[in-house]
């Protein structure tokens, strides 16, 4: 599965694909051109029956770590702290969850976005 990435320019742009060669992950929308002060939602979904967490990370540019924005256990969505009130997660962790951008700024937002499907391990 490709990330989604976001380029800023005067425009947002997001791109998303597999990476799977199975295809049981899928990231879109494939492209999207938006602004800032718009809204954006991503959508990942996966075909893997024991999996019931999806969670999605943003990497901003010229940075190598990825940071949590949040996460779908089954259909509880949770979003991190420095994240609230900007993002917001939805769905259900078992087969497709989304990531809204509720407010886009710039250079903030920009970055690469990441969907990952795994089995909650709780710690």
């Amino acid at each position: 599965m490709k990330p989604s990435l976001i380029f800023i320019t005067v425009t947002f742009w997001i791109k998303g694909v597999y990476l799977s060669k199975e295809k049981e992950v899928f990231q879109s929308p494939a492209e999207v051109l938006s602004q800032p002060n718009s809204k954006v939602n991503l959508t990942f979904t996966h075909k893997i029956p024991s999996y019931d967490t999806i969670l999605w990370y943003q990497r901003s540019p010229g940075d190598t770590s990825l940071n949590l924005i949040g996460y779908v256990y089954l259909k509880s969505p949770t979003v991190e702290s420095a994240f609230e009130g900007h993002f917001k997660v939805s769905g259900d962790g078992q087969m497709t969850a989304y990531l809204h951008i509720l407010n886009l700024r710039h250079p903030e937002d920009g970055g690469e976005y990441f969907g990952a499907a795994r089995i909650y391990a709780q710690y």
